[in-house]
């Protein structure tokens, strides 16, 4: 997935950060017991009865549910296909349909074996959500006649529902197509469609306020001149979407997207190149002296009393070497953005993953090895946050919940009312019984809910 053609490997003297802090994050195996071979995609099932986690694993194929049963972390399997094993191909994504629950519906992205194809398609588990029902529909085939830069990632919008695609610029090297800046073809782009309904022609539909839904570009375009948007995740609470995508011959780059933007590729380089005037920059980038290979991220959220609150984590391939990145200006396209160095992964990164609770998660290239998380007093999870709060004790329990929706009856307990917080412990809003309705202004994140009644527990709500 990280093979460049033509690389020049360019060690030039220098430091992502002069002054980089002394480690202080480690690495810890999230499922004792459990291996993985090649994890690329590391999410938790939504509405799962226990808690599961989903492992992608790209030369197998396969999606695995991780769970925890009578205090032993279990492993079976959802989903298994053929797949090409060459390259950076294979299964490379998975996105649960926000309405899960009801419909069953998930979304893989993959390379059938022996084909020129990107394929993203919809599938659907039985009713226990723990085995696929073999209903299948393919949404987009993508002709590529190179095994390199593929993308993979997909996710849900947070804030629109919608379903967002990273697509590679269709590989060789330099972009030889010319793909990054051909707003009519969809390599080397972000791509955002509707699942839920079809347009003329397509699978899928296109969301009216796509930058160029009404011409000048391909309508499925979110944004343009990416060259391998590998690993790229949005932050729960605002919605931003950080992208890290793989370089060429001499930088790595992280672009915080927005509609319609062109990020450069194939004129520039990270900030390097041919600029018109219409490409923006990234909002962080380093050299070949530093790392080869940038493994986005994820954004903590976990913790508002965490030093690393809002942060995003980065990686890089090569080197093993994990970043903490925080935006310096709160202007997505102009934003600058340091890192500092805050620990060292055991093995080659290939992925970040996250849970309702904000644990953030690592995939290595290891083999048979396991999916690790990062291990620090300061990156406490969702639970820890509130006990620091002081709301007492923490149930089992959990919700998700849109602005405007309404909480059911059983977060209430035997109260009347329940209180919603940070997860420092500070006062939000409140909601009744009789309008369990959280505000509509509610902004997206994770907040603990407590009834306002003797010996309640709080609990985990995530608002998306």
């Amino acid at each position: 997935m990280f093979i460049r053609s033509g690389l020049r490997m360019l060690f030039s003297a220098g430091l992502l950060c002069a002054h980089a802090a002394k480690a202080q994050i480690g690495f810890k195996d999230a499922f004792p017991g459990v291996t993985f071979n090649r994890p690329v995609c590391i999410v938790q099932m939504p509405d799962a009865p226990v808690k599961t986690m989903v492992v992608v694993e790209q030369h197998l194929g396969q999606v695995s549910l991780v769970r925890k049963m009578n205090n032993v972390w279990t492993k079976q399997t959802l989903f298994q296909m053929n797949v090409s094993q060459q390259a950076e191909m294979g299964l490379l994504g998975i996105a649960f349909h926000p309405d899960f629950k009801n419909n069953h519906k998930y979304y893989i992205t993959y390379d059938p074996p022996a084909s020129d194809f990107n394929v993203v398609e919809e599938r659907q588990t039985d009713a226990t959500l723990m085995k696929d029902a073999g209903l299948a529909r393919a949404l987009i085939r993508q002709p590529d006649k190179y095994a390199n830069h593929n993308g993979g990632t997909l996710a849900f919008g947070p804030k629109d529902g919608l379903l967002y695609v990273g697509m590679g610029d269709g590989g060789s090297a330099n972009d030889p197509d010319g793909n990054g800046q051909n707003k009519n073809v969809l390599l080397g782009k972000m791509l955002r469609i509707d699942v839920d309904r079809k347009d003329a022609g397509l699978e899928y539909g296109i969301p009216a306020d796509n930058p160029f839904a009404k011409g000048g570009g391909r309508g499925e375009i979110f944004a343009y001149g990416l060259r391998n948007p590998w690993k790229w995740a949005f932050d729960p609470l605002n919605g931003d979407l950080w992208v890290g995508d793989v370089g060429q011959n001499a930088t790595e780059e992280v672009d915080i997207l927005k509609p319609g933007g062109n990020y450069g590729w194939g004129s520039m380089e990270g900030p390097n190149g041919k600029n018109d005037g219409s490409m923006i920059l990234p909002v962080y980038s380093y050299g070949h002296g530093v790392g080869l290979c940038v493994i986005g991220g994820m954004i903590y959220r976990a913790s508002s009393a965490s030093k690393y609150y809002g942060t995003y984590f980065i990686a890089d391939y090569s080197k093993h070497q994990l970043w903490n990145l925080k935006k310096n200006a709160t202007d997505p396209a102009t934003a600058t953005a340091t890192a500092t160095e805050v620990g060292k992964v055991p093995y080659g990164p290939t992925t970040f993953g996250t849970d309702a609770e904000g644990l953030i998660y690592v995939g290595t290239d290891q083999a048979a090895g396991p999916v690790y998380y990062l291990d620090s007093p300061d990156l406490a999870a969702a639970s820890a946050g509130i006990r620091r709060g002081g709301l007492g004790e923490w149930s089992d329990a959990s919700y998700a919940a849109r602005p405007g929706s309404a909480l059911p009856p059983a977060a209430f307990g035997d109260a009347a009312r329940a209180g919603i917080f940070s997860l420092a412990g500070e006062s939000v809003t409140e909601v009744s019984r009789q309008a369990p309705s959280l505000p509509a202004s509610l902004k997206q994140g994770l907040y603990a809910l407590k009834p306002r009644s003797a010996g309640s527990k709080a609990t985990l709500i995530l608002v998306r």
